[in-house]
């Protein structure tokens, strides 16, 4: 019965080990875009013909609702960026928002968003872009 009980608390253990190992940290890029993705957005997005982006934010971000805002309002200001699309983690530090790509490029959206957090000392980094259903490609500018 003492073996029972030893194997049972190893087995709990490294179960818990495994679990630890798994957990999202919110670091790499993965995690970032599954913390702003909404299944709705890309798909009315994709469905339309537009694109959706994930951008890493940089700087010092002070938490609260009035980051939150001026973030939302710079990715809004950008023409060509799709109202109520924005999503975004002071958590992850992570905004997403779907684009018509007929009428501004990834390299703008990046260029025009830089300009308007500057003033905030923050500026974004594009991470990955959908173009279509299934196809998160890695951004580049």
């Amino acid at each position: 019965m003492e073996i029972r009980a030893a194997f049972a608390i190893i087995a709990v253990a490294l179960l818990g080990l495994l679990t630890r190992e798994a957990s999202a940290c919110g670091h790499c890029d993965e995690d970032k875009v599954a913390s702003t993705y909404d299944h709705s957005v890309v798909s009315r997005a994709l469905s339309q013909g537009h694109h959706v982006a994930f951008f890493k934010i940089e700087g010092a971000v002070p938490p609260g609702d009035t980051t939150r805002r001026a973030i939302e309002d710079a990715v809004y200001a950008v023409p060509g960026v799709d109202n109520r699309t924005a999503r975004i983690s002071l958590d992850t530090l992570t905004v997403s928002f779907s684009f018509d790509p007929g009428r501004v490029s990834l390299t703008a959206i990046n260029t025009q968003l830089d300009r308007k957090l500057s003033a905030r000392k923050l500026s974004v980094k594009a991470l990955r872009v959908m173009e279509a259903p299934g196809d998160l490609k890695t951004a580049s500018k």
